[in-house]
């Protein structure tokens, strides 16, 4: 069984685009590091990609966030910075999941594929805290029952602090280690 990294929409525009975020940018260096480091030891990293279509605000979420972002091709919906070379490129063990919403209903089985059935473990990182992190972290812990399932909480980030620290407490309050 292997372990599984998710890094959650490292993308440009929560970075530095239509969503620009300042918390964020200052993970780069550290994500970056922890999916070499992962990869190193023979884990799996699932990169798990915000994307929406050119009439994102005729959409439910579109409405309720009124800010395009993540339009599948441009510049903004590619991850960021050093994690880039990810996704120009074929690697051993990295994957992608491409999501509408919050949450990637193909997760679970793209975890499962990666990891040649259940992981041994799931870690996540990545942006919005409390919005996508939050989805998709509680999305594997109901479909990964027994798995150890940990939230890097110094490796997330989102646009209020306080959100942050309230969606970190909600994932500790599920049973989901914070570290």
């Amino acid at each position: 069984m292997k372990k599984l990294l998710v890094v959650v929409d490292y993308q440009t525009d929560f970075v530095t685009g239509a969503l620009k975020n300042p918390a964020a940018a200052a993970l780069e260096e550290a994500i970056a590091d922890k999916v070499e480091r992962h990869l190193a030891e023979d884990g799996a990293v699932i990169f798990t990609l915000d994307t929406h279509p050119e009439n994102y605000l005729e959409t439910r979420e579109g409405r309720f966030l009124p800010a395009p972002h993540c339009i599948r091709g441009t510049d903004g919906w590619m991850l960021y910075g050093r994690l880039r070379e990810y996704q120009d490129g074929v690697r051993d063990n990295v994957y992608f999941v491409e999501k509408p919403t919050f949450g990637a209903a193909a997760l679970p089985g793209a975890a499962l594929a990666a990891c040649g059935g259940e992981p041994a473990s799931i870690e996540l990182c990545g942006v919005v805290t409390n919005i996508c992190v939050l989805s998709n972290a509680v999305l594997l812990h109901s479909h990964f029952l027994n798995c150890p399932i940990t939230v890097h909480g110094s490796l997330c980030a989102a646009a209020d602090e306080e959100a942050h620290k309230a969606a970190l407490g909600l994932l500790a309050g599920l049973g989901i280690g914070v570290g």
